[in-house]
Order: C-alpha cells, then sequence, then structure tokens
C-alpha cells in the first residue's frame, strides 16, 4: 500500500467526521439544552411570582427549540418515539403561542 491509498482510505474513514468531535457535539447540545430548560424555569418563576406576570414567550421559544431538535432526529433517525416527541413539542408550542395571543389581544 502506498502513500496515496493510505491518504484514500483515511479520508473515507473520515468522511462523515471525527467520531469522538460528534460525541463532544452531541453532549454539548445535550447540557445547553438543559441549561435553557433551567433559565426558563428561573425566569418563569421570576416572572410569575416576583413580577406577577405571564412568561408564555419563554415556554415559546423553548418548546420551539425542542420542536425543531425533535423533527430533525425524527426526520433522520426515524424513531417513533422522536415522532412521538415531535408531536407533542409541537403541541406544546402551539398552545404557548394561542395563551400568548389571548393574554394579549383581551
Amino acid at each position: 500500500m502506498n502513500k496515496d491509498d493510505v491518504l484514500r482510505m483515511s479520508r473515507e474513514e473520515n468522511q462523515n467526521g471525527d467520531e469522538r468531535e460528534e460525541k463532544i457535539k452531541l453532549r454539548s447540545y445535550a447540557i445547553s439544552a438543559a441549561v435553557g430548560a433551567l433559565l426558563c424555569m428561573v425566569f418563569v418563576f421570576v416572572e410569575n411570582v416576583i413580577f406577577d406576570r405571564n412568561a408564555t414567550l419563554i415556554w415559546i421559544i423553548y418548546c420551539g427549540m425542542m420542536f425543531t431538535k425533535s423533527l430533525l432526529d425524527a426526520i433522520k433517525l426515524k424513531k417513533k418515539t422522536d415522532i412521538v416527541l415531535s408531536i407533542l413539542w409541537v403541541l406544546c408550542f402551539v398552545i404557548d403561542i394561542v395563551i400568548y395571543i389571548l393574554d394579549n389581544v383581551g
């Protein structure tokens, strides 16, 4: 095997990216989603308890993010659990939008 064959095989093997890098990115996304959820809870508490206001916008943003993630997972992985999660997140997203509109119209 010559140098060009080794290079070609290495490129083919790493065509989809480094496995270690993928694991790190997945872990980072999971941690950032958890931190996002925690921040949402803190701000919802502050808005509801301290300022006596509805914090629906915060949940709209979070549900939209989680819906997008679960939808992309469902499309790529084609797993039933991801499809169900995607449906649940879009329902939460739509319900929050309806609540936000009703609170601000009336």
